[in-house]
């Protein structure tokens, strides 16, 4: 996979090593390669790597709260991990697509799924204006 990856983004790398040769020119080849790599692949971290952390977390604190490991967002957690490695291959609007129908996709499946439970809790509570 990394091999796909690399030669997907080849271009692009070559296209910034050739706006930056003259600065990077005495660098060993392993750190210009490193440098560039890593400025494509810290917007795409950032861009799959902080909702799948974020429902990571919501998972585990939901395992350590109430034992129970729901369905919805472990899976969207784990369709943006795996959202990375294409991420550095497409470009960032595309990523941005594909993120935000992971996103659209949970907040369906919870709506569609959990309406009935929503709908009881609901009419449990007291009116506002009782208070």
């Amino acid at each position: 996979m990394a091999v796909v990856v690399w030669l997907a983004i080849f271009p692009a790398i070559t296209f910034v090593l050739w706006l930056a040769g003259p600065q990077i020119a005495n660098w060993p080849l392993a750190l210009r390669t490193l440098l560039v790599t890593a400025v494509f692949t810290i917007p795409a971290v950032g861009l799959c790597g902080g909702p799948a952390l974020y429902l990571f977390a919501y998972v585990a604190l939901r395992l350590r709260i109430s034992r129970t490991l729901g369905r919805g967002r472990l899976v969207a957690a784990v369709a943006c991990a795996l959202l990375f490695p294409m991420a550095v291959v497409v470009p960032a609007l595309v990523a941005l697509a594909l993120l935000a129908a992971v996103w659209v996709a949970l907040h369906a499946y919870e709506i569609i799924w959990w309406h009935e439970a929503r709908a009881r809790t609901r009419a449990l509570r007291l009116p506002a204006s009782v208070f």
